[in-house]
């Protein structure tokens, strides 16, 4: 069983979601540190997940971090510092090659099978 067998439906979205913009901030130019980080949970919200409520964001980011895919920092009533963590660009590297249309195919099939959204 893969690390993304272990995640809920919107946990495999959102982190589609980050990969995404990783491959296309790279593709851009940007550097590593620079494309893997997502700032703060209110960034995160507006900037790749604006559709769903802050605090869906807020509890998938954590089961992201439990599953060490992601870092992040809780503070108060949030999540600061996020960034993508190298294994979970592993694992989507080895899954997707960097094709954002797989990674598009992927998340819309996923977002599919999310109810609320």
């Amino acid at each position: 069983m893969g690390t993304l067998d272990l995640l809920t439906n919107d946990a495999k979205f959102l982190l589609t979601s980050m990969y995404k913009s990783y491959v296309e901030k790279r593709k851009a130019g940007s550097l590593k540190k620079d494309a893997i980080y997502f700032g703060n949970l209110d960034d995160l919200h507006r900037d790749i997940m604006p559709e769903w409520p802050r605090e869906d964001v807020k509890s998938t980011c954590f089961e992201l971090r439990k599953h060490e895919l992601i870092t992040g920092v809780p503070a108060g009533d949030t999540i600061v510092r996020i960034t993508l963590r190298t294994e979970s660009i592993a694992i989507m590297e080895t899954k997707f090659k960097d094709r954002v249309d797989l990674i598009l195919n992927y998340a819309i099939k996923i977002k599919s099978l999310i109810p609320f959204i």
